[in-house]
């Protein structure tokens, strides 16, 4: 269940090309991309799905190059935890989510179809700094999906920050997944948890 909710976070059809533009995207224009360029790589060659480096590459440049690691880790360890960590506790922990992410993101990507989106029209005050992009996800086998994307305004542009799933958060079901891991060792002990797991796969995938 868990994986085909990330399937439909990632994997989707975005009808219409995008218009060149000098300037940084929209927040709207941001995840059509996002979502345009990682189709658009699978579609022209197709057994990049089978090579697992070439599918991490693809997640660190199209997908993760546009998201806020450092507030999406913030966000689901919550603030006790992250506050009781050391400046280093932090970047390894931002480090590892990365790693383990990428992991998740390059399976789920090498199991696409043909899944449709529509994106529903999008309003922003202009002096926002925080936006919400909502989208629909069609597919032919199942039913439809409610995605919001939500980012946030840097110096550098917009960035993906959360994506609430049929109002089920990204950051929510994580900070889920690690609760016993943060109450029985805070960070450190998410660290250590999230290095193993990542050392598995990589053992895993090139044993």
């Amino acid at each position: 269940m868990f994986k085909r909710l990330l399937l439909l976070l990632i994997l989707l059809h975005a009808a219409g090309a995008l218009a060149e533009d000098s300037a940084a995207p929209s927040p709207d224009m941001l995840v059509k991309q996002v979502v345009d360029e990682v189709l658009s790589s699978i579609k022209q060659n197709r057994e990049i799905t089978h090579d697992q480096t070439k599918m991490n590459d693809l997640v660190e440049a199209k997908v993760f190059s546009h998201f806020d690691f450092s507030r999406l880790t913030r966000l689901t360890v919550g603030g006790k935890y992250w506050a009781d960590a050391t400046p280093q506790e932090q970047l390894q922990l931002i480090g590892e989510f990365h790693t383990f992410l990428t992991h998740v993101f390059s399976d789920v990507i090498a199991q696409y179809t043909d899944q449709t989106i529509f994106f529903i029209p999008f309003r922003m005050q202009p002096e926002a700094q925080d936006a919400t992009v909502k989208t629909v996800v069609l597919d032919p086998r199942d039913e439809s999906t409610q995605l919001d994307y939500k980012l946030e305004k840097t110096d550098s542009g917009w960035l993906i920050y959360d994506v609430d799933i049929d109002n089920m958060s990204l950051i929510r079901i994580y900070h889920s997944n690690f609760s016993n891991e943060l109450q029985n060792g805070g960070v450190p002990n998410l660290v250590s948890v999230l290095h193993k797991k990542n050392l598995e796969v990589e053992s895993a995938r090139h044993g």
